[in-house]
């Protein structure tokens, strides 16, 4: 009857293990330090977790530090364990690996070089695939220091226990099987560190950093120049005079701070201060019919606050609404200071602009950059210029408001440093309230693009 029942048992043991070795090796992998994108650990995983069974290193892991009890416990056959630092030939990046299959040194180590995206290249996974795949088919189960055999241990010893009885003579109890003695490594010499006892965030001697990505910066200064086309016209008139200009350039200045992004990559972190300046240069007017230029000044400067908000922790697509304190000058008043336009508005104005725009990353070195603002002018006059250069009085009373939009593109070029290309529209109305000057409203209209090279940290 025992052997009969030995006999039954045998089949289930085998499906057992069948079942255990269809579903492939147990393995973690750890996670890779300084891999801040994750893409060299997404490489590695989708390798490996084919044909291998993949224990997530939260469940073997304490303080950062393999837990060898936790470990035996979820039958894990080794751990693949690195990081990415410097190389330490030429340029770049390499990543650093080792398998660890007992407590004590590695049973094989790795260091594969990165492409410039910093990825792994096909024939470095196919290499480390083949390699860790035939370390976990060949590796025993793991025993903690001082523990007791692995399951697989007991199933092996179970089944040697069924075909052994299936040889005992019948009405004879089968002999006792003694129980498989605890292995115990052999310890490293006294004061010798392996590389089991050190924490996965210095491992492998890796050049890593300390701090994760960061999506917002806490400082930025652009320098560049404004392209501009400017025209000047009215609903109607018979003494106010039109202006326009094909194309002028303004050289132009911008500078952003973070304070808070000094202490945290929060949501608040996005909170900064912000101005720019605009002044052009060698900018000329010419009387109609005539060769005398007139000296004329463009200036456009600012200063506001605005708020990055990132709804996405690991994304750099930012919502960013801000408003400033804004003024605009574009006035001839340079020399000849004894001649000017008769009947030409001198705007000078300030007011306040509120705004909304977009950053969205197409990929992570190339942005698209979409706003578009509200002007309120608070000047309420407009000087209006008189022939011999001075400005007729009383000024031309009235209100304004402008609306403005941009679109361009941020393209990194190396490091910190990138590239903003913009094309910009602005247009400014004017109502008068002074009928003498036989138009109800001007239309100041400025279009054109900015280029600034940028640089944030």
């Amino acid at each position: 009857m025992q052997r009969h029942l030995r006999l039954a048992a045998l089949p289930l043991l085998m499906l057992w293990a069948a079942g255990a070795e269809a579903a492939g090796p147990r393995i973690t992998i750890a996670p890779i330090t300084g891999d801040k994108r994750a893409t060299v650990q997404s490489q590695i995983s989708a390798a490996l977790c084919k044909t291998n069974t993949c224990v997530s290193s939260t469940r073997v892991f304490t303080k950062k530090k393999p837990d060898w009890k936790k470990i035996q416990s979820s039958n894990v056959q080794g751990l693949l364990v690195g990081g990415i630092g410097k190389a330490k030939s030429g340029g770049g990046k390499e990543l650093t690996l080792s398998w660890l299959n007992k407590p004590g040194k590695a049973a094989q180590s790795w260091t594969l070089p990165l492409t410039k995206q910093g990825k792994l290249t096909t024939s470095s996974i196919q290499q480390l695939s083949g390699d860790v795949n035939n370390l976990a088919a060949g590796s025993a189960p793991l025993i903690a220091p001082g523990g007791d055999s692995s399951v697989a241990a007991g199933v092996a010893a179970g089944a040697a226990a069924v075909a052994a009885g299936s040889a005992t003579p019948a009405g004879q109890a089968p002999a006792p099987e003694p129980l498989p003695l605890p292995v115990t490594p052999t310890p490293p010499p006294t004061g010798e560190k392996t590389l089991a006892d050190t924490p996965v965030a210095h491992d492998a001697g890796a050049d890593l950093a300390a701090e994760g990505p960061r999506h917002q910066w806490r400082f930025a200064l652009e320098l560049g120049v404004d392209l501009l086309n400017r025209n000047l016209s009215y609903d109607a008139s018979q003494t106010l005079r039109p202006y326009s200009v094909g194309l002028f350039f303004a050289p132009h200045a911008r500078l952003e701070l973070y304070p808070i992004a000094f202490f945290s990559d929060g949501l608040f972190a996005g909170i900064g201060l912000f101005g720019d300046y605009a002044l052009s240069l060698g900018l000329k007017s010419k009387f109609p019919n005539d060769t005398q230029d007139k000296g004329t000044s463009y200036v456009r400067w600012q200063g506001g606050l605005e708020w990055r908000l990132r709804f996405w922790k690991d994304s750099d697509f930012a919502i960013v609404p801000f408003g400033s304190y804004l003024k605009q000058k574009f006035t001839t008043d340079g020399d000849p200071s004894g001649i000017g336009f008769d009947g030409l508005p001198q705007f000078d104005l300030s007011g306040y602009r509120m705004g909304l725009r977009f950053d969205i990353p197409v990929s992570g070195s190339f942005w698209i950059i979409v706003g578009a603002d509200y002007v309120l002018w608070t000047t309420k006059s407009v000087n209006i210029q008189a022939a011999d250069g001075t400005n007729k009085t009383p000024a031309s009373a009235g209100s304004g408001h402008a609306i403005e939009a941009e679109l361009g593109v941020n393209i990194g070029i190396a490091g910190p440093l990138s590239v903003r290309i913009f094309g910009i529209y602005s247009s400014t109305s004017f109502s008068f309230d002074d009928p003498t000057n036989n138009a109800n409203s001007a239309t100041d209209r400025y279009l054109g693009g900015r280029v600034m090279l940028r640089l944030q940290f």
